[in-house]
């Protein structure tokens, strides 16, 4: 199988440093600085007289090496940085020029010496000592530069998502999107913990999966006498219990899996971050929402203005409030108050829906409107809200304003930006014998689908008014990072199983 794996010229070279005495794979090494930090302090060193004290020592990957007799100039790349080394067999002496004999674009290596400028003015590192780190049997892509562009060796999308770690050597800006991930989610849990909020942890298996409608992954704990568990589809249902439980303000953030279809903005196993607020209703949530995304945005990247596939849409608050019907009226002059389940199904029908897609109820088939006619051309960011009750079972129904309850409309709303949804948010519903009806009234539409009562137990010990938000977490980096597509921001998107 190794045969299959690695390349062989890199394997004689890898047996010959053996054999020489030198260690291709040592324990340590401790650099004195970065590439990048190099370049920072370069002109302090070079400044100084004394050759010891303008010494560095500085690691990296090899990017490409020019011979020129008995020199050679090599360039290493670390994770942000480059720098020029200039080896010279009468320095380094005989065994060290024999070691570079045995190097490849790609392996990664340390060097000790003094810094200097070329006469092109190029920053550069006189080897003095020079050690192979990780000697690389498999071919490694390394970007090249000519005549200031740059060109990658690895240009196919299928070994990108697959072996996300050749992407991230030979493409300096994914590397940049994935620490801008990073940076996101760090700053939306600076922001939550600053606002008194918890972050709580909730379970990954689940015996009833809950909090939406998907089809889930299901797997067998043997602890158990094999019992059939689930992967979680949502937090909502464990994050509302904290709630009953005492906490006032609590969130999570955390990988969410559904057995789904793969496009642009889906994935079978995503990060949502979900948050619940005791005391507070759905327009309490919309404030905070804006606030937060806008005040993210801000902090990494410098301003409220996102673009995003050649569009562009401010994130500073406030943000349109839009019902869904007028949204509906805005695009299709359709009065969907006035229309009928079957009169929804037709006006679907006639924008390109067909088979088990098209619209059962009204309530469906007002969602499957707004989805068609609608929502690609909600460049936001906007606040869709109030939504039908029967697509909408864990939220309270619209407050009219002669003070009674609707029975179509629940206070719920969808957040989007650039023609996508990027969350969703309730007034939750908090009346633990309405939640058991409705419960019992989706898993009759909907069959298969469970009801979890440990969960309606719990509503039942009492919960006060609440609003909680749901934010997808890829979706708000592909916005902030200008990225297409969510497996571009996800660091190791699911592949079919290789052959290989």
């Amino acid at each position: 199988m190794s045969g299959a794996v690695f390349n062989e010229g890199r394997l004689a070279k890898r047996e010959a440093l053996i054999a020489s005495g030198a260690r291709p794979y040592p324990h340590e090494f401790r650099p004195t600085h970065t590439l990048a930090g190099l370049r920072e302090r370069s002109e302090e060193l070079l400044a100084r007289a004394d050759e010891a004290a303008r010494t560095a020592r500085v690691a990296g990957r090899i990017a490409s090496v020019r011979e020129m007799g008995k020199t050679k100039f090599v360039d290493i790349h670390d994770f942000d940085g480059h720098v020029q080394v200039y080896v010279k067999k009468k320095t380094v002496g005989e065994d060290a020029w024999a070691l570079t004999e045995l190097l490849d674009i790609g392996d990664i290596v340390g060097v000790d010496g003094p810094v200097f400028r070329t006469k092109t003015g190029e920053l550069t590192v006189e080897a003095r000592a020079l050690r192979v780190l990780a000697k690389a049997v498999v071919p490694v892509p390394i970007a090249k530069e000519k005549d200031g562009r740059r060109y990658y060796a690895l240009s196919d999308p299928e070994i990108r998502y697959r072996e996300r770690h050749l992407d991230w050597i030979a493409d300096a800006e994914s590397r940049r999107r994935f620490m801008l991930r990073s940076r996101i989610v760090s700053e939306v849990r600076r922001r939550m913990d600053a606002a008194g909020f918890l972050e709580v942890t909730t379970p990954v298996l689940e015996h009833v999966y809950g909090g939406g409608e998907a089809r889930p992954f299901t797997t067998r704990v043997h602890a158990l006498g094999d019992e059939e568990l689930f992967l979680r589809i949502s937090l909502e249902l464990p994050l509302k219990r904290f709630i009953v439980g005492g906490f006032p303000k609590v969130y999570a953030i955390g990988p969410i899996f559904r057995n789904e279809g793969m496009d642009g903005t889906h994935h079978p196993e995503f990060t949502m971050m979900e948050w619940y607020e005791a005391y507070t209703d759905y327009e309490d949530q919309m404030e905070r929402f804006e606030s937060l995304v806008a005040g993210v945005a801000e902090a990494v990247l410098g301003g409220t203005t996102v673009r995003f596939g050649g569009g562009e849409a401010d994130l500073a608050p406030p943000w349109r409030r839009l019902a869904l019907a007028e949204a509906i009226r805005e695009k299709t002059g359709l009065d969907v108050e006035a229309a009928s389940a079957g009169e929804l199904r037709a006006a679907c029908a006639a924008r390109g829906v067909e088979g088990e897609a098209l619209p059962d109820t009204w309530g469906e088939g007002v969602v499957a409107l707004f989805e068609t006619a609608c929502e690609g051309d909600l460049v936001g960011p906007v606040f869709v809200t109030d939504f039908p009750l029967e697509v909408s079972p864990l939220t309270k129904r619209k407050r009219l304003p002669d003070g009674s309850l609707s029975e179509r409309w629940v206070e719920r709303f969808e957040p989007y930006l650039f023609g996508t949804e990027i969350g969703n948010a309730y007034t939750e519903l908090t009346d633990p014998v309405e939640q058991a009806a409705r419960f019992e009234a989706q898993a009759r539409a909907v069959a298969g689908l469970p009801v979890d009562w440990d969960f309606v137990r719990a509503l039942g010990c009492g919960m006060p008014p609440t609003g909680g938000v749901g934010l997808g977490i890829d979706r708000l980096v592909m916005f902030l990072t200008d990225t297409p597509s969510v497996r571009d921001v996800i660091a190791f998107p699911m592949m079919r199983r290789s052959d290989d």
